[in-house]
């Protein structure tokens, strides 16, 4: 009896989950759900915690647990999400430690000059300290953020 191995191709799959992908990173000492409804209310937006997207990470026999907010804009088929980026010392991006938050912004209708607008409006949330722009291509473990 001979045994079918299927390969899953890793790099097809991120730039598929990728694909016309935003990251915001946010620094606020806020916990999570107080960060989402500073931004709700300031941004009249309609973050949510969705339990069936939290991360699960396994690091020296210890399991880590990364919650993920999301809220969706159909008319604009767009999904907003907002990672916890730090779950007791681990961190969900090590290379981005310094970053407590990342809000990833997915589908077509937001451009860079609208999501400019947005981080400009982050800023304004009482909670928030610092926001910034980052590249996709530059996120070494983003294979994490993939839920």
């Amino acid at each position: 009896m001979s045994v079918l191995k299927l390969k899953l191709d890793q790099e097809q799959l991120l730039e598929d989950f990728f694909e016309s992908t935003h990251v915001i990173g946010i620094v606020s000492s806020a916990r999570d759900y107080q960060l989402c409804w500073q931004i709700n209310k300031h941004m009249h937006l309609d973050f949510r915690i969705n339990n069936s997207l939290e991360i699960n990470l396994s690091k020296n026999n210890r399991a880590f647990y990364f919650g993920v907010f999301e809220f969706e804009e159909p008319i604009k088929s767009t999904v907003h999400y907002l990672y916890n980026n730090h779950c007791q010392a681990e961190y969900l991006l090590p290379e981005l430690k310094n970053v407590d938050f990342l809000w990833i912004v997915k589908g077509d209708y937001y451009q860079l000059p609208d999501i400019k607008k947005l981080i400009e409006q982050l800023r304004h949330v009482e909670l928030v300290q610092l926001v910034s722009l980052f590249d996709i291509r530059e996120i070494k473990n983003k294979m994490n953020l993939i839920f």
